[in-house]
């Protein structure tokens, strides 16, 4: 074979073979990357469930449910990640609110992605913590500052482990100014051997709406603690991850 052709067929080959970086992760990851999220333990179905709050305090309501195709202020989500739909819940707040660990577990780990999850935190709760039959993940997204919690740190319920911000948020759909809000992300795993990370390195735990975690608990209207830190439902072992404050 002449020597030109042998070079020409090997360009061609190389030109239509996928890239590394089209399936890459982590900050600097592609939106083909991100659209993976759509199929498997990262498939995204509404729950068909509504928080109930409680009558007598005034809870930070959700402005954007688990699977909403719409943000809070009604635009359409980006179709390329999660097929157009939400993967947790979104909290309207004003930036340096405390967030609270809405059960006991550990640090799982802290870092800064890019746009769509800014400084965010993980807290790993064991069955014992919750009351529940699974391992419940709990992400927190877009937060003021980086938490000041070491990775493996013990949190009790209702302890503040950060504050909410507008990172991963300024630029493109929400301008300059950003939208501060708390993004809450829960995953379930039947057993304790997740990793967890940025973006899509979750190592197998199922994505789940954050309000079944209430549910499950029997939770009904919703626990909550109070901004001293009581914790105003008795017996609770989960609680909404924002403070309440009576009426």
């Amino acid at each position: 074979m002449d020597l030109r052709v042998a070079v020409l067929i090997l360009a061609l080959i190389a030109f239509h073979a996928p890239s590394q970086a089209q399936f890459g992760s982590g900050k600097g990851e592609k939106k083909m990357g991100q659209a993976r999220t759509d199929s498997g333990k990262n498939a995204i179905q509404a729950s068909g469930l509504r928080p109930v709050y409680p009558v007598e305090a005034r809870c930070p309501e959700i402005a954007s449910p688990y699977a909403s195709p719409t943000r809070y202020d009604g635009s359409a989500r980006a179709p390329w990640a999660f097929g157009g739909l939400h993967g947790g819940i979104d909290i309207s707040l004003d930036e340096g609110t405390p967030l609270l660990a809405l059960a006991a577990g550990t640090v799982a780990m802290k870092g800064e992605g890019g746009m769509l999850e800014g400084i965010y935190l993980w807290l790993r709760h064991a069955p014992e913590d919750t009351g529940l039959a699974y391992w419940v993940y709990s992400k927190y997204q877009h937060l003021e500052s980086m938490p000041d919690l070491e990775h493996g740190a013990p949190v009790r319920l209702g302890q503040v482990i950060a504050r909410s911000g507008r990172t991963g948020t300024v630029g493109k759909h929400y301008g300059m100014s950003g939208y501060p809000h708390l993004h809450l992300t829960t995953r379930k795993s039947p057993e304790d051997v997740v990793t967890v990370g940025s973006r899509e390195s979750f190592g197998g735990a199922a994505l789940l709406d954050p309000l079944a975690i209430y549910h499950e608990a029997g939770a009904v209207p919703i626990p909550y603690a109070t901004a001293d830190g009581k914790i105003a439902t008795p017996g609770a072992r989960v609680v909404w991850p924002v403070a309440c404050r009576p009426k």
